[in-house]
């Protein structure tokens, strides 16, 4: 029989992890994505990610990296996806810890995002428009000509030289403040 005090308390932790898990999803879907091709099954992976922390919240240690603690988790969840799906040509375990080792530390890619946000505010209106329709609303280079008056030729381009400015501007400012 469980006291009253340590439900409470397990209630609080949960919580507490929950919370973590919601400030550091951008890092934690981040890693994920790395690992996990599928954009689906990634944002399954994510969820399964989340239950499992959320469940093991009694064994996470305060004042240790949360991120690590979760990406650790996450990393398992994919590979029991890939186990799961049976998928061909996929990557090994042993490939999969590599990657996961040599993943970018999450102060890293915050600092890359940062400058990411600084870089597109100096993108003229139409450019930001542009990658705003193919990354977050993940249009065709069809749709996006249409829809902004070009050819799909011109969007591509367009595109491209946007990703090298962006590329570029991000490097200087990481430079910079280094």
């Amino acid at each position: 029989m469980t006291r009253p005090e340590d439900e409470l308390e397990a209630a609080n932790a949960t919580e507490k992890v929950q919370v973590l898990f919601v400030r550091h999803e951008n890092s934690i879907r981040a890693f994920v994505r790395a690992l996990q091709p599928s954009l689906s099954d990634a944002d399954d992976v994510l969820q399964e990610t989340f239950l499992t922390v959320s469940r093991n919240a009694s064994t996470f240690e305060p004042g240790t990296n949360f991120v690590a603690w979760a990406c650790g988790i996450a990393r398992l969840k994919v590979l029991e996806s890939f186990r799961q799906k049976k998928r061909a040509n996929v990557l090994s375990e042993a490939a999969i810890s590599a990657l996961a080792e040599d993943a970018p530390l999450p102060e890293l890619l915050r600092e890359r995002e940062d400058a990411l946000g600084g870089c597109l505010e100096k993108l003229a209106p139409k450019v930001r428009d542009l990658l705003w329709r193919r990354y977050s609303r993940r249009q065709s280079s069809d749709e996006m000509a249409e829809a902004a008056g070009m050819t799909s030729n011109a969007v591509r381009v367009a595109l491209s030289k946007a990703r090298v400015a962006l590329r570029d501007c991000i490097s200087s400012q990481i430079q910079s403040a280094q």
